[in-house]
């Protein structure tokens, strides 16, 4: 896509930039229901606690949408947190795999060309039962990166 065609959709006063956030609890069982609740497609979807496995979400369509970045749990169940890009959206993952930790830091990224500005949108969760400090101290570190 060109960089215009960004650029136009963007700064449409009737099209504003729109991410949308759900703690979504489970993702698999909601996909229909999460589509059919938009009025409107955001340019992006943050979802956190998707419970899902690698093999499932790279497998997951959801319409108008790519699969932007993700992180899934491998030893304990629930968690995890993905981001969806609108199709129509340049975009490259950002792999944030050194700061993650199970349960205290789950996070990934997306980097936007949206001219004349790029923007970095993270997807962020930290379980109940996390540590805390370990999850100021991994966001802190990610911020100054």
């Amino acid at each position: 896509m060109e960089n215009g065609t960004n650029t136009k959709k963007l700064t449409n006063s009737k099209n504003l930039f729109k991410i949308f956030h759900q703690n979504i609890r489970g993702l698999k069982s909601k996909v229909d229901k999460l589509s059919n609740s938009l009025l409107e497609y955001p340019n992006i979807m943050c979802l956190t606690e998707q419970r899902l496995k690698d093999y499932e979400i790279d497998n997951l369509l959801i319409d108008q949408f790519k699969l932007g970045s993700k992180f899934c749990r491998h030893e304990y169940k629930n968690g995890g947190v993905c981001i969806f890009v609108h199709k129509d959206l340049d975009f490259f993952s950002i792999s944030l795999d050194k700061y993650c930790k199970e349960k205290d830091t789950e996070v990934y990224a997306v980097r936007l060309k949206i001219t004349p500005v790029q923007l970095i949108i993270l997807a962020i969760y930290k379980s109940p039962s996390g540590n805390f400090t370990n999850f100021l101290k991994n966001l802190d570190s990610i911020l100054n990166t």
